[in-house]
């Protein structure tokens, strides 16, 4: 679900070690772009090197990704809080769901959006943007099948040490018995600022359980 970023982020201002808060980064450009967020992702807002729709920068400065007055974008700040640059991205299918940004070590912004077709499949495919430091697009793709099966949704972003993105989430493997309900797997994947992906399936997720809520939290 979409929403714009809650009054809450706009408390506090400047940090003591020239750092931009998330405060700040939000009254800078979530307000000046009215830029909604996937409401979902942003419990990892604050959380240090997760992917969520307001980040803090390595240069001191913040990011803020979402739905905003141009259409999906990203607005990168300054530590001042001034804009730098912004990006804006291509529409596809009939409507996209921005869900986060999150920077890996060289400075590249990765970008995941959930991209609903009618004439595809009625549940979103994820896309996968990578832009430099600078907002220069690297690379745009597609990361699932565009239908019920082999179609990750990402509910969890995070940077390792190596560069590479770690990515948690569900997946169906195999097609339903027909008025049965899928079955979703717990799947993780790890993707590189060149977009080269590996992936893997666990196991059958018991949604009336504690365990995928664990797995899906920022830890």
């Amino acid at each position: 679900m979409k929403k714009y970023l809650t009054p809450w982020l706009l408390l506090i201002a400047f940090s003591s070690f020239g750092q931009l808060t998330i405060e700040v980064a939000s009254d800078s450009a979530v307000r000046k772009y009215h830029i909604g967020s996937y409401s979902y992702h942003e419990e990892f807002i604050g959380h240090a090197g997760y992917g969520s729709p307001l980040i803090l920068t390595a240069d001191g400065g913040a990011a803020a990704f979402g739905d905003g007055d141009e259409g999906c974008m990203l607005v990168k700040l300054t530590k001042t809080g001034k804009v730098e640059w912004k990006k804006t991205f291509q529409q596809k299918g009939n409507e996209m769901e921005s869900q986060s940004a999150v920077q890996d070590k060289n400075g590249n912004f990765l970008m995941f959006i959930l991209v609903y077709d009618n004439t595809k499949y009625r549940g979103g495919c994820e896309r996968a943007i990578c832009v430099s430091k600078t907002g220069a697009l690297l690379w745009d793709k597609f990361i699932g099948s565009c239908n019920l099966i082999k179609n990750p949704t990402i509910a969890y972003i995070h940077t390792l040490p190596d560069g590479r993105i770690a990515l948690r989430g569900q997946v169906v493997t195999e097609k339903p018995a027909e008025g049965k309900d899928p079955s979703y797997h717990f799947w993780e994947a790890w993707i590189d600022s060149k977009g080269v992906m590996t992936q893997r399936t666990g196991d059958v997720i018991d949604w009336s359980g504690k365990e995928w809520q664990k797995k899906f939290k920022p830890e």
